[in-house]
């Protein structure tokens, strides 16, 4: 053993695979030579997610408390910059949300984004979203393209946006190197968007994002989707992708730092000192802050506005808050009976996407008890455990470079340029597949 071996922010990876995962193969199935697996791709092409890789995280940040404290701590605005040009969808079934475009700097001229759409209801909280974002209208040609790029869309974790350093990583690494569009989709009241009914969303709020989809594929017919959600927006991610199953419109799916048990994520976030007493108040304190800043929308339910003059100044933690107004707000009992319905593990066995899923198991907010035997008993996923990263952090140096960024964009690039490109299908011959039949989550819109 190396001495670096026994370094606490030596990082190694496991692989957690299916004993026999998805073979994809040309339809034609004559030409058997050419056929792969996602552990067999990422050993060939991402060497950095095999099983048995090791790197070193900041030797600063010796433990997932202080890696997930960074990124909190720290915003990163000097690298990783992204240009975002903003499309507000509208919902059939009420309510707004936004998705955020990545869009090519032309030049450090100042945008005079006054003439540009926006909208009139659109908060401006901090004074200057004028500054931050230009919009698109609804109609806008460039908004329509039958080229065959392929699009990331990424869905971001609680209270959060596409100006998070952990999603502008992504974004700037797979545009600027891969030759990817991507999207960002905030989650309605989250950077900047606008609360138009008295709703929020949730763990298990499929809605939004299914529309959001469908909505991109009429855009982009020719386009092949990826998708990659982090904390909260991979929970949502991997219910939607269990509940399309095989109707899916996504070619791959990563998943990062997914809390798929939100029951035991909420247990564990509040039995120890740090969380109990930081991440569980600071992320109460952002969910807080986004109510605050729609209340008056919000108090036009009437239900909803009692709660809030009754325990707004009561709340201090994500399941207080999820106890008192997630909870209720969508028709459950309370944080309890929302947690255990919506929990994104219950629909794993209905995933019929490609689907790898990143999880550090010092994660202090997340913790350790993955649902392994469910991943292991579908072939369409994947767990790549790492001994260290913390909760959305494997930062590199103190710069704010994180270690998923690159490997996880070579990724999706080699899977699109090695098994979509070159028309390779699931072969499923003889293949068990676990029963798609999922728990139903009580908050999805029934499909037309």
């Amino acid at each position: 053993m190396r001495l670096k071996e026994l370094l606490p922010n030596f990082l190694i990876v496991h692989q957690e695979t299916p004993e026999d995962p998805i073979v994809f193969k040309p339809a034609d199935k004559r030409e058997d030579d050419n056929k792969i697996t996602i552990p067999e791709l990422i050993s060939a092409k991402v060497p950095e997610l095999a099983d048995g890789a090791t790197d070193t995280l900041y030797g600063l940040l010796v433990n997932g408390h202080l890696q997930t404290a960074y990124g909190s701590f720290r915003h990163f605005d000097n690298i990783d910059k992204v240009q975002y040009k903003r499309l507000i969808i509208k919902y059939p079934h009420g309510g707004e949300g936004t998705v955020d475009f990545a869009v090519h700097d032309k030049g450090n001229k100042r945008r005079k984004v006054e003439k540009e759409y926006m909208p009139t209801n659109q908060p401006v909280f901090d004074g200057d979203l004028r500054r931050r974002y230009s919009y698109y209208s609804p109609d806008d040609p460039k908004l329509k393209s039958d080229d065959a790029k392929p699009m990331l869309i990424i869905l971001h974790g609680l209270t959060g946006g596409s100006r998070e350093s952990y999603v502008r990583a992504i974004v700037h690494e797979i545009t600027t190197k891969y030759d990817f569009e991507a999207c960002v989709f905030n989650a309605r009241g989250c950077c900047y968007s606008a609360i138009t009914t008295p709703l929020l969303y949730n763990g298990g709020w499929t809605n939004d994002i299914r529309y959001c989809v469908n909505d991109l594929r009429k855009r982009f017919p020719n386009r092949k989707f990826y998708m990659m959600g982090f904390s909260l927006g991979a929970s949502i991610m991997t219910n939607y992708l269990g509940e399309e199953s095989d109707r899916t419109k996504i070619e791959c799916a990563i998943s990062v730092s997914n809390p798929f048990d939100l029951y035991n994520s909420a247990y564990f976030i509040n039995s120890t000192p740090m969380g109990s007493r930081f991440y569980s108040p600071a992320l109460g304190h952002n969910l807080l802050r986004m109510v605050r800043n729609h209340l008056s929308v919000l108090e036009e339910n009437p239900n909803f506005k009692t709660t809030i003059e009754q325990n707004l100044k009561k709340i201090r933690t994500v399941k207080q808050f999820d106890n008192l107004l997630t909870g209720p707000m969508f028709g459950y009992k309370n944080a309890e009976e929302y947690y255990k319905n919506a929990s994104s593990y219950k629909r794993i066995p209905g995933i019929r996407t490609p689907f790898i899923a990143l999880h550090a198991q010092d994660d202090p907010i997340v913790g350790g008890d993955l649902p392994i035997n469910r991943i292991k008993s579908n072939p369409y996923t994947l767990l790549l455990e790492t001994s260290t990263g913390g909760h959305v952090g494997w930062f590199k140096d103190r710069s704010g470079k994180r270690w998923y960024a690159e490997p996880l964009c070579r990724l999706l690039k080699v899977f699109h340029d090695e098994i979509t490109l070159k028309g390779l299908k699931p072969d499923l011959d003889g293949v068990k597949l676990p029963n798609p039949n999922c728990e139903r989550i009580a908050t999805t819109f029934p499909t037309k």
